[in-house]
């Protein structure tokens, strides 16, 4: 209920400003059906988050600063994407791809804005926790709720909705020789694998956290991922090249629950 009244007054609020577009409806295609990488076939699925628009609703003009805590603003590309230095900035300093390896559409975390058709975003690129400006006027802007915490110490991760613990559980993460990297990311891939006894189990989850030793792996950039596992005994232990293993029946739990663009915090 809060979190419709509040969308509710923000609409009123958009709308009275002028010259804001809202969505009607969703994008009809988000994600394409099937993807395939040097050794791994995945499934990329619909993200109902996304698409369901009585939950969460596509906005053009939702700022940042007008978001409570607990919420994220997520700005998926429809195109190849020019990224700036900053707004003022004659030429892009690289362009990302319209899709990630994994055939998901390309999303950015906005950590900024938007303002004047612009936006401050992390990107899914080395080194971790790079960031740059683009231009989001033909963008789709939604707003996630829930967030993902990993303690490498621990070697637990918990998920939150709305501030509120909605699943937590003990994990497997990278070694010493290949460490899990700490940091803020968020989630560019929910896919679900062809073969589930794959060492990436059923679902996986892709991060745009890179690994920190590891500069290319099964045609990727050495991308950390959310997964489950073949190997159910090494969960709670520092057992992988840096990802984090889950057991199975809890990876399935989170590919349900979790939309792309999700934030992803990985603490010591």
């Amino acid at each position: 209920m809060r979190r419709l009244l509040f969308l509710l007054a923000l609409l009123l609020a958009l709308a009275a400003c002028g010259g804001v577009e809202i969505e009607s409806t969703p994008p009809t295609t988000l994600l394409p059906t099937t993807t395939t990488t040097v050794g791994l076939t995945t499934t990329s699925i619909p993200q109902p988050d996304v698409r369901s628009q009585d939950v969460r609703p596509f906005y053009q003009g939702l700022g940042t600063e007008s978001l409570p805590a607990d919420m994220t603003l997520v700005a998926m590309m429809t195109s190849e994407t020019e990224v700036y230095d900053s707004p003022t900035a004659r030429e892009p300093s690289l362009t990302l791809a319209e899709t990630t390896i994994l055939g998901t559409e390309t999303v950015l975390m906005i950590i900024e804005g938007p303002v004047d058709g612009w936006a401050k975003v992390m990107l899914p690129i080395r080194p971790n926790g790079s960031e740059g400006w683009v231009k989001i006027d033909s963008a789709h802007i939604y707003v996630v709720e829930g967030q993902v915490v990993v303690d490498l110490s621990e070697r637990m991760l918990t998920y939150y909705e709305n501030g509120e613990e909605i699943l937590t559980t003990q994990v497997a993460v990278g070694t010493e020789r290949n460490p899990t990297p700490v940091g803020r990311y968020f989630v560019t891939d929910n896919v679900t694998l062809d073969n589930p006894n794959s060492p990436w189990g059923p679902h996986a989850l892709g991060l745009s956290a890179r690994s920190e030793t590891i500069t290319e792996y099964n045609g990727g950039d050495g991308i950390i991922g959310i997964h489950g596992t073949n190997k159910p005994g090494s969960i709670g232990n520092a057992a992988s090249l840096g990802c984090v293993r889950l057991p199975n029946d809890v990876i399935t739990q989170l590919h349900e629950m979790i939309p792309i663009g999700t934030p992803v915090v990985i603490n010591a």
